[in-house]
């Protein structure tokens, strides 16, 4: 239940991104047709005009810059997933300029640098197919290894982060509210890292127990 609420929530999202690349990517074809009409009308023109040459050569510079450096602005739509699914985001590199070399986009070589093409726009599809398929894995794998029971549906962190990401799609949706996803997505995001410390909790107290159940006959 918990796998299919979670990809309800993120799939019209992951959607929606591929609709804008690939509206950017009719647009600048759109332009680029476009500019190549003009310069085909003004070429005549254009060759009876020479450029007088310069009485010095300039020399060329080559000016270098690290793309990971710079600060990119990422959508609501893709904060709302990246924080909402926040094992499978690690494990793809999802969306992001500089993806590390062992995440999926890593291998892939994909960054979101500059203008999506459509071979970029071809790989991201797989990259959103692969982080589907994490999605469903991770919440199986939540929902069958519950790490608290409690009574009330908010003390277990996997009904949190679900309840969150439900209600960061329903923002990221509204075009007039979607920066305000961010919020409940942040909140997913820490109540995920409340998971990972149940999750060393209780896996430290397993190892602990099976100590004193060899150290006790010893002491007896």
């Amino acid at each position: 239940m918990l796998s299919g609420i979670n990809l309800v929530a993120a799939v019209p999202l992951i959607l929606m991104l591929e609709g804008r690349d690939a509206q950017n990517i009719r647009s600048r074809e759109e332009n680029t047709a476009f500019a190549e009409r003009e310069a085909a009308a003004k070429g005549p023109a254009l060759e009876k005009e020479k450029p007088a040459k310069a009485d010095t050569e300039s020399e060329e510079e080559t000016i270098s810059f690290n793309p990971c450096g710079l600060w990119v602005h990422y959508s609501a739509q893709e904060e709302a997933v990246r924080w909402g699914e926040l094992p499978a985001f690690v494990m793809t590199g999802w969306r992001i300029v500089c993806p590390p070399k062992w995440t999926f986009s890593g291998m892939m070589h994909l960054g979101r640098v500059w203008a999506p093409t459509t071979a970029t726009s071809t790989a991201q599809r797989q990259i959103d197919a692969s982080l589907c398929i994490l999605i469903a894995l991770q919440w199986l794998l939540v929902g069958a290894l519950p790490l608290k029971q409690t009574q009330k549906w908010w003390g277990e962190p996997g009904f949190l982060i679900t309840a969150c990401n439900v209600f960061a799609t329903c923002l990221a949706l509204i075009p007039a509210v979607e920066g305000l996803a961010r919020l409940p997505a942040l909140i997913a995001a820490y109540a995920w890292l409340w998971w990972f410390g149940l999750l060393i909790w209780v896996m430290l107290r397993l190892v602990w127990k099976r100590i004193a159940r060899q150290l006790m006959p010893h002491f007896s």
